[in-house]
């Protein structure tokens, strides 16, 4: 009995052995569009973004600047965004029936099916996918995760124009050109915010300019495949959606990625 107790005793006194959970090695990254080895590839697990552009082969003629991370993890976040501004187009909309502005309704309308049809992307907007700047960057070439694609389109020819307007527009691009002398060729309704746009472009920077003769920012040129949100006025869509509106709508566009062949 002795022996057994000082048998458990020296058990006890050992050092408790705790469990830990190993990381993996390795990780998958998906890369899509303009390059020589397309598809997921597996890459060490401190694999970074250039790591990945590198052996992917990414074309020479591949639109660097609307090039797109897409992470799944931010795909929740941007579901609950488009989820927001959907749900306020409708209120917009049922306020405007309600005082029998049937333009409004309309126009709301059309973009809310419009904008509920574009995909939750997961992209991770503000950073360059550039494999030759990242590399001599380091503090821009950041960490890729398990899961992530990274997306690099042709270049566009064309930029894209929506929101308060009387038909959303797809014009070509002009070089140089400011962003509102667009709106010539693609007249905004009745119920858009006559003093300011927003520029949205292809690398997801976005910018509120403002184009009233009296409050006129400097001209804004637009890349190849950028948008120009038109908001609504704020007098029109009061007591249905909050401030943030216009400038939500435009965080949301700046998450959409070029199509492969340059268009969205």
């Amino acid at each position: 009995m002795r022996l057994w107790v000082g048998a458990c005793a020296w058990l006890l006194a050992l050092p408790a052995v705790t469990a830990v959970a190993q990381a993996p090695d390795t990780l998958t990254v998906t890369t899509e569009g303009a390059v020589g080895k397309p598809g997921a590839a597996t890459y060490p697990a401190d694999a970074r973004l250039s790591t990945v552009g590198l052996a992917s082969q990414v074309d020479p003629d591949a639109y660097l600047l609307a090039a797109a991370w897409l992470q799944p993890a931010l795909q929740r976040e941007q579901l609950r965004l488009r989820a927001g501004i959907v749900y306020e187009l409708g209120a917009i909309r049922l306020k405007a029936l309600g005082a029998g502005d049937m333009n409004l309704a309309s126009t709301a309308a059309d973009f809310q099916a419009w904008l509920s049809n574009l995909p939750v992307t997961g992209r991770r907007v503000g950073v360059s996918l550039d494999p030759a700047r990242l590399e001599v960057t380091p503090a821009d070439d950041r960490p890729v995760h398990d899961g992530d694609t990274l997306f690099f389109p042709s270049r566009p020819a064309g930029i894209r124009v929506v929101g308060a307007v009387e038909k959303a527009c797809r014009l070509p691009q002009v070089p140089m050109q400011d962003a509102r002398r667009y709106l010539a060729a693609c007249p905004a309704s009745a119920e858009a915010d006559a003093d300011a746009i927003y520029v949205v472009q292809p690398d997801g920077a976005v910018f509120e300019q403002r184009i009233a003769a009296w409050n006129r920012d400097a001209p804004r040129p637009l890349a190849p495949g950028a948008w120009i949100y038109v908001p609504f006025a704020r007098h029109a869509i009061a007591d249905a959606a909050d401030d943030a509106f216009n400038r939500d709508v435009a965080d949301f566009l700046a998450t959409q990625v070029l199509s492969e062949s340059g268009w969205r």
